[in-house]
């Protein structure tokens, strides 16, 4: 792979290009404005329905992803151009994707977080096992398995991609009409429903990257970029992986930091583990875990334990940049011949960090406050999908005063204007449930709580 192509700026709606890294950098302002964008700020991080407003949201973990990407990109282009690997022209440009690919990397999940996509999966299975006979659908059309497996294997990875090329509509099909770059950069799974979702060396085979109905958008913006290894297969575009590691770096610390605030972890049970990954002989380890031990803060302040995380949080975050920095030139062959198997902060010399944090977060998810949460969420998703499936694929949604008349005029205008003028197949049932997919996965948490309240009668 070149950057010479990774970096020539293509859209699917044609336009007049006079000036390519600020056509790159309207991509952010295009995300900014969305209502898509905007929806984020009322979508789970951790604490679903959290009226606490420190407590981080989707909308604040991705300003502070597209933050850190902005500061790695930064870096990399310079010692890119040092080493001769990028022309001194095409400076700024990877630092505009990863700004405006950051912002939108978690645009497709649907409420309640990574539990949301389970409970989609489940009801989904359940619901092709019930409805089907060999594969064929009450409709009489037989489905492929990339087809249902688009439902059973759920990813709000290829819901991003589906939302940013078509649902978030302004003239046509082709959506907010983000460049190749931007869109190929949130494609951190470059496979289909029925290629990914599988354990191997590999971690772009861990999900999957698109639907089966945006296989061809995927296909022309992989063929345009050439974003391939030399044996010609499919590999991940460049800067998926340093906006991985921005993503990694975000969650890894802003979580902990988190749940201090909401008094779940206390001073002893974070030293206890980042002193337990951490290199003892590392002078520049033990003066980042020092900020812990001297709290250098006003003696009257009432929570100084507090600014001490905070204080940590920001070594431990420089820190974790500078490793994947390295790490990235490091293995800066491997992955421009699109070879690179590995993800960069757990290859980095920081990788004790993230080993540290996945036993703060085993705490974390294990509160009974968010398995209550999640809880009701399994409910209310699971009577969203059922009563809203059986809608939209009944006959009588067009007749006028019946119940699924009603539902189906809930669903968001767009979305039904969109399935109806621009049709992702000639398979029926899987633009309908593409429909109800699109509708629930939009919404954020404290809408799907009032929807479902309203529809069960709990609340009117």
């Amino acid at each position: 792979m070149k950057w010479e192509k990774l970096l020539d700026v293509k859209y699917f709606r044609d336009k007049d290009i006079e000036n390519q890294l600020e056509e790159l950098k309207k991509d952010s302002s295009k995300i900014i404005f969305s209502s898509a964008f905007r929806r984020l700020q009322n979508k789970t991080q951790i604490y679903p329905l959290e009226s606490n407003d420190f407590v981080r949201t989707r909308l604040t973990h991705s300003i502070e992803v597209s933050t850190i990407a902005q500061i790695i990109g930064s870096k990399v282009e310079k010692k890119l151009i040092e080493m001769e690997e990028l022309p001194k022209g095409k400076k700024g440009m990877i630092e505009s994707i990863l700004k405006a690919a950051s912002l939108v990397h978690d645009i497709g999940n649907p409420p309640f977080g990574h539990y949301g996509e389970f409970i989609i999966h489940d009801f989904y299975t359940k619901y092709f096992e019930e409805k089907f006979e060999n594969n064929v659908d009450f409709y009489g059309h037989l489905w492929s398995m990339e087809e249902r497996y688009d439902f059973e294997k759920f990813e709000g990875n290829a819901q991003a991609f589906r939302l940013l090329k078509k649902l978030q509509y302004l003239r046509d099909e082709n959506g907010l009409n983000l460049s190749f770059q931007t869109l190929a950069t949130i494609i951190k799974y470059p496979r289909s429903s029925t290629e990914g979702c599988k354990t191997n060396e590999d971690p772009s085979y861990k999900k999957f990257g698109y639907f089966s109905s945006e296989k061809e958008s995927f296909k022309k913006i992989f063929d345009s970029l050439e974003i391939k290894n030399k044996d010609g297969k499919t590999a991940r575009y460049p800067l998926v992986y340093l906006l991985e590691a921005a993503d990694d770096i975000a969650y890894t610390i802003a979580d902990i930091e988190d749940g201090c605030k909401k008094g779940v972890l206390g001073l002893g049970i974070i030293k206890e583990k980042l002193f337990k990954y951490c290199d003892i002989t590392s002078e520049k380890e033990k003066e980042i875990l020092k900020s812990l031990e001297v709290i250098e803060v006003d003696l009257d302040y009432p929570k100084p334990f507090e600014i001490a995380i905070q204080v940590t949080r920001k070594k431990l975050q420089n820190f974790m940049m500078d490793s994947v920095i390295d790490t990235f030139i490091e293995y800066y062959d491997e992955i421009m011949e699109g070879n690179y198997k590995g993800e960069l902060l757990k290859n980095s010399k920081a990788s004790w960090v993230e080993y540290a944090f996945r036993e703060l977060l085993e705490i974390l998810i294990s509160e009974k406050e968010v398995i209550k949460l999640e809880v009701a969420g399994d409910a209310i998703i699971r009577v969203l999908l059922k009563e809203f499936t059986d809608a939209v694929a009944s006959p009588n949604r067009d007749i006028i005063g019946t119940k699924e008349q009603k539902l189906f005029r809930l669903i968001s205008s767009n979305y039904r204007f969109l399935m109806k003028k621009y049709p992702d197949t000639e398979n029926k049932l899987y633009n309908e449930l593409h429909l109800v997919s699109d509708f629930v996965c939009g919404m954020t948490d404290t809408y799907a709580l009032d929807l479902y309240q309203a529809i069960t009668a709990i609340k009117y």
